[in-house]
């Protein structure tokens, strides 16, 4: 199985004025980064991953594989 190239996660909506600038703070989780197996439980891969913010990047490294025991993460 393949996981989705991208992915959505950890977002909110923020109103701004004109000119105005506001920073914006969340936590991303291993599990926000994992996915379906083909045996039905969740997986996150060792690997490397991109996270992107508008025109910013972020490069992050998986350092080993870590399978959930249920199908529910």
């Amino acid at each position: 199985m393949v996981p989705d190239g991208r992915r959505l996660r950890a977002f909110d909506k923020v109103e701004l004025q004109p000119g105005e600038t506001k920073t914006v703070t969340f936590n991303l989780n291993a599990d926000d980064l994992a996915f379906v197996g083909y045996d039905g439980k969740w997986v996150l891969e060792e690997g490397d991953f991109k996270l992107m913010i508008a025109d910013q990047t972020v490069n992050i490294h998986c350092e080993k594989t870590y399978q959930w025991q249920s199908a529910n993460r």
